[in-house]
This record gives C-alpha cells, structure tokens and sequence, in this order.
C-alpha cells in the first residue's frame, strides 16, 4: 500500500510502499479515504517526548471504512501504523461512526483540531453560559473552531487574537471583538478585556502567555493547547495567584470523551452551526503540506488516499 513513511528524526514524509498491515485481538483495519496533518505530527516525528519506532507511518487521524462497510472517523493512531496511508489499524474503541452528511474534510476538520478546541472549553475550562473567554492562536484550525465552539456553549463575550488579520476578520462573525497578535498585542488585549476573562483558551505560550494571564480575572482559568509562540515561558507567580494555568493533552481525555466531543462537534456541523476551514490536496503532495504545516497554514490539511 502507499503510505507516507517518516525515515528518521524530524525527516519529512516520503511516499514509499508498505505491508497492509494485519490486524490483532482489539484493533480494526480502515481503508482510509482522506487522512489530515497536525502539529502534533511533526512533534512526534522530532522525537519530543515520544519514542517512535522510525521508520513508521505517519499521521494522526484518518476517515475511510470498516471491512463491514461502516464509515468512521479514527483518531489516535499509534505508530507505527499512522493514517497517511491506504490502510490503517485502530483500537475498536477509537472508531467513530460519522453520518454521510459529514464530508471527509469536515471530519477530519473538527477531529483532533476540533475535540481539542471542545474539550479545552469543556473538560478543563469549565465554561459556563454568560462567561467572558479569549482564545489566542486564534486564527489556526484549533482555534477557529474553539470561536465558534465558545459561542455554541454560551460564551457571554468572545475575543479572538491571532496572527493573521485576513482570518480574524472572518472571525468577527463569531467573536464580539479581534485582536492581532503583533507589537501593540498586550495593550491591545487591556483595552479589550474589561475587568477580565473568565476563560482564556492559549494556543500560543511562550511570551505571549503572561499577557493572557494579567488579562485573566481572580479565580479565571487559561487553559493551554499549544505552543505556537514558543515551549518555554516565563511566568510571574504573584500574576498567576488566584488564577489557574492548566495544560491540555487531548488524548489524555481518553476515548469516551473524545467520542463524546467529535459527535457533538460533527451534530453542530451538520446543522450548520460551526464550519470548518479545510484544504484538500492528493497524498503524493505530502512534502508540500508538511512544510505549510510547519508554518501554520490557518486551514485543516487534508491528504486523499
């Protein structure tokens, strides 16, 4: 089968063919149709903080069918069976059926990206109706749908502060105000908070953090999801008193959770109430994609099989 292989650490995919893989007590074979790129895959394929046994296949989360037929959604794999690839294997568990309605690329949109927007809000923001939240990064594929997620789950005021200014003024359809991320951003980021939020949602860390904190009110939570700013921080602890700086794993939520937040995620697209921003590109383009996601691409990249 042809698959996308990591070689080596940090080394881009090449497409190279590979055994169909074989089935064990426990795990399903998908034959995948479309597959998507994550941070967290180029993470992994450094060797930080995970132990791959190179070389492997690569990608996290992958939508395609079942030897009965059905569709699903799969989503963590493990190396080094990953879901850039014709086939895969999954844990039963990590199987989730998708309604036709959902196309490949909106399922994948609202995956990994979209369960760990939800579940950043949710499991440990603690969102309730009414509450004021701001989400940084807010221009990448997380965070474009926690926006949208913020307002589904109530959100009295939304912020959205990001990079790229041409995806921030989409998001005035959802935020009540934008923000760039630029030399002005801290300042900026007073005027908006009023007398602070009650939920932050940070997708950037490094020196961007300590403005998210000082822009968080007494007993608010900043939940953290990535590093897009840097992975180290300094941090004021007489700042962060009163409040709470929480990190994310999404895969740490375990797969009822995720289950849980993808069905709700993929209800709301189907009614159209959240849209995801997605592009598709063939799986021989897998090079190209690895380095625009590497530089944030603002869009869920979605490789067909």
């Amino acid at each position: 089968m042809r698959a996308a292989v990591v070689e080596g650490p940090d080394d881009p995919p090449v497409i190279r063919d590979v055994p169909v893989p074989v089935a064990g007590p426990g795990d399903v074979l998908v034959t995948l149709s479309a597959a998507a790129l994550n941070p967290h895959d180029q993470v992994v394929a450094a060797g930080i903080n995970f132990a791959v046994p190179y070389p492997y296949v690569a990608g996290t989360e992958g939508v395609g069918r079942t030897a009965d037929d059905q569709r699903v959604y799969v989503a963590p794999t493990d190396p080094p069976h990953g879901s850039l690839a014709e086939h895969t294997l999954i844990r039963a568990d990590r199987a989730i059926p998708i309604p036709d309605e959902l196309s490949d690329a909106a399922a994948l949109g609202i995956g990994m990206a979209g369960t760990t927007a939800w579940l950043a809000l949710t499991w440990k923001g603690r969102i309730e109706p009414g509450q004021s939240v701001l989400i940084t990064a807010a221009t990448g594929a997380v965070g474009q749908i926690a926006v949208q997620a913020a307002r589904i789950l109530g959100a009295g005021r939304v912020v959205a502060a990001g990079r790229n200014r041409a995806v921030l003024e989409r998001l005035r359809t959802h935020a009540d105000e934008v923000v760039a991320v630029d030399d002005d951003y801290e300042q900026n980021l007073r005027e908006v908070a009023g007398d602070g939020f009650d939920l932050v949602v940070d997708g950037l860390y490094g020196d961007f953090v300590g403005g998210a904190i000082r822009a968080t009110r007494r007993n608010g939570r900043i939940v953290n999801f990535g590093m897009r700013a840097g992975r180290s921080a300094t941090i004021s602890g007489i700042e962060l008193k009163g409040r709470e700086l929480i990190g994310l794993l999404t895969t740490a939520a375990g797969p009822e959770r995720m289950r849980e937040a993808y069905e709700r995620l993929a209800g709301h697209v189907v009614d159209g109430a959240l849209t995801v921003t997605t592009e598709t590109m063939p799986l021989e383009d897998i090079a190209d994609a690895w380095r625009r996601q590497r530089n944030s691409p603002n869009a869920k990249l979605v490789l067909t099989m």
